[in-house]
């Protein structure tokens, strides 16, 4: 029987979404590598991938800390962790520690850890400032806790003259609520629990058809979509017409927009 957390994942834990987090991961691998360099992560260190999901950052991690440094990677999806334990143990990467456990409960010990690294997590939660206070507890002195989530998501539907966009993109945005606005909250989140921050850098992407920010956005949708259906908060007739609408768009070389903010935002404990 899966968990509570892995249930409360609103997008599931089936292959599909397993493929479309993948690709996601690959989409903005470069812009969560920049954000790595920025904060120093790197050889020896012992960094705390939180909501690793399958672990497409966590092995990437575990290559940059070493075999001298760890790789601590929770989740609340046995499944996902399953995958990651698997993938690990064919790599011999002895330097990752794989752990289920709800995100929402944390008990780590205090000052255990050089870093911490979640991306797209906080926008799932209901109280992230939980989190936040026992990422805090967990850091050492001097850690950093890096976050990379959505900052106005409603900003990605102010379409003009596509309807459909807007539509569905509203719908995204009631279905998680304020959870998609994190990125400007991260900062005060931090400041309460006495982490200083550091930067705040913007992350974006110009949606073209075909390319890979197009692509991410497309992914989503055609996993996303049935699930607003289901849930009363769009119209079938509204997701056949958006699906109508993005084809006709896909054969628009002149056709763009821009994809979803997000914003990178690293935390130091003083």
């Amino acid at each position: 029987m899966s968990s509570k957390a892995e249930r409360d994942y609103l997008l599931g834990t089936d292959d599909e979404e397993l493929r479309r987090l993948e690709a996601q991961h690959q989409t903005w691998q470069p812009e969560t590598v920049d954000l790595w360099d920025r904060a120093g992560f790197g050889a020896g260190q012992m960094i705390l991938d939180l909501g690793c999901g399958p672990g497409f950052t966590t092995l990437e991690l575990a290559e940059r800390v070493g075999p001298k440094g760890k790789v601590l990677a929770i989740d609340g999806s046995e499944k996902f962790t399953c995958i990651l334990r698997q993938r690990v143990e064919a790599l011999g990467a002895c330097q990752v520690e794989v752990t289920l456990a709800d995100v929402r409960s944390l008990d780590l010990p205090e000052s255990s850890i050089d870093a911490v690294f979640a991306r797209w997590l906080l926008c799932f939660l209901k109280e992230p400032q939980a989190v936040v206070e026992a990422v805090a507890r967990a850091l050492k002195m001097g850690g950093l806790f890096v976050v990379m989530d959505y900052y106005n998501y409603e900003a990605f539907a102010e379409q003009p003259g596509n309807p459909h966009f807007q539509r569905v993109f509203q719908a995204v945005y009631q279905s998680l609520g304020q959870g998609l606005d994190i990125g400007g909250k991260v900062p005060g989140l931090m400041s309460a629990c006495d982490l200083e921050v550091v930067e705040v850098k913007e992350i974006s992407g110009l949606a073209r058809p075909g390319n890979r920010v197009w692509n991410w956005v497309a992914e989503f949708l055609d996993v996303y979509m049935p699930e607003l259906v289901s849930r009363g908060l769009l119209r079938e007739e509204d997701r056949r017409a958006h699906l109508e609408e993005w084809r006709e768009r896909e054969r628009d070389p002149q056709f763009y927009f821009l994809a979803p903010s997000m914003v990178g935002v690293i935390g130091a404990k003083i």
